[in-house]
Formats: C-alpha cells, sequence, structure tokens
C-alpha cells in the first residue's frame, strides 16, 4: 500500500464498496427470513495452550494455539410477523410430543434445520437486489435461548424475538465458489485408537 503519487489507498480511485452492515439476508431452511432485523456473524475462539507455564531450559512460557477452534453462539434478533412466534411453539411441540418442558435433542436440531447467513454486495442484479459475497451455512445449528420480546401501551414499535444459536461449525463460501472452507464431517465414535489419541491430544 503505497501513498507516493497520488494513486495510493488513500488518494486513489476507489474500486470496490466497502462492506454495509445492512446489506445481508439469513435463509432458514432455504427460505428468505425477511423479518430478521439483526444477526451476527460467527465467531471463532482460538484457544491458547500452556499460557503462563515455564519448562526447563526456557526463560519464557511455551504459548501455543489449541488444536480445536471453537465456534461462539451468535444472536438473532427477527421482527415478528404475526406467526413467528407461533412457529416456535410449534418446533416445540415437535421435539417434545406430550412431555414438554421435556425436549428431544435430536428432534429440536432437526426443527431448527439449515441456518445459513448470506453477506451481500451493493452491485445490483437483474432483480435488482446483489449477489452474496460471504455464504456462512452453520452446521447442526439449534436455538439455545429464545426470547418472544415484550408488550407496551406506550411504545408503536414491532415485537422482536431474539434467538441465540449454537452451531459445531460452519461452511464459508466466497464468490461464487473461489473460496471455500468446508467443516470435517463428524462421526459418532472414532474407529481407531490413533483416532482416539487425535480426538483427545494424544494423551489416551
Amino acid at each position: 500500500m503505497s501513498i507516493e503519487g497520488g494513486q495510493g489507498f488513500w488518494t486513489g480511485a476507489p474500486t470496490v464498496d466497502p462492506v454495509r452492515q445492512f446489506r445481508f439476508r439469513v435463509l432458514i431452511n432455504g427460505v428468505f427470513a425477511w423479518w430478521t432485523k439483526t444477526c451476527d456473524k460467527p465467531k471463532v475462539n482460538i484457544p491458547v495452550l500452556g499460557k503462563d507455564e515455564y519448562y526447563l531450559g526456557s526463560n519464557l512460557p511455551d504459548v501455543k494455539p489449541g488444536e480445536i477452534a471453537d465456534f461462539q453462539p451468535i444472536t438473532m434478533t427477527f421482527v415478528d410477523p404475526s406467526q413467528w412466534g407461533l412457529r416456535i411453539i410449534q418446533g416445540f411441540k415437535k421435539a417434545s410430543g406430550d412431555y414438554f418442558p421435556r425436549i428431544g435433542g435430536a428432534a429440536w436440531k432437526a426443527v431448527a434445520g439449515d441456518i445459513v447467513i448470506e453477506q451481500i454486495t451493493g452491485g445490483p442484479t437483474a432483480d435488482g437486489g446483489g449477489i452474496a459475497m460471504e455464504r456462512w451455512a452453520l452446521n447442526g445449528a439449534f436455538p439455545t435461548s429464545i426470547d418472544f420480546g415484550s408488550l407496551d401501551y406506550g411504545s408503536n414499535e414491532f415485537v422482536e424475538i431474539t434467538i441465540t444459536w449454537e452451531y459445531t461449525s460452519f461452511d464459508y463460501t466466497y464468490y461464487n465458489d473461489d473460496e471455500v472452507l468446508v467443516a470435517a464431517t463428524p462421526r459418532s465414535t472414532p474407529t481407531s485408537m490413533e483416532e482416539v489419541k487425535k480426538l483427545d491430544g494424544g494423551y489416551t
């Protein structure tokens, strides 16, 4: 990045439009959830191993990153389009049968379905919208917190429903599959002792 000659980053003519927060869409089971008001993007935490631990022959702690990334919960706020709350209640009914508030974990995940976050470019397309610049498909997503909103005689604001999602990983696509990151497919159990050692860091 050079600012010499008047054609650098700060003074040259812009060739891209900065990313804007309002250019996004959320897809739930393939359906555009137009009532989504706010949405977090995925959050990744890299654990730190060996922090503040000293070893023989070393004057400094041996700090290194952990081997498995940790995905933090994300929150979405929805404007209630009059039936969104009902559909969430129907989801509880499917996941619990006649035993609410007890719910079945596998059934609850199935109710949530596929959750996709797309960040949209500013360039117009034939339908007047933009194209997906970034696509985040949340794997194994399910709600861990649901706030059905508040009511107030003194307010004319929309009722908002807030959902916090937990997920195991995400698949990422950038611009027409030019750059793709796909999470490993999980299995229920390891198939060999070598895989067991990989899963627990080799301490078994």
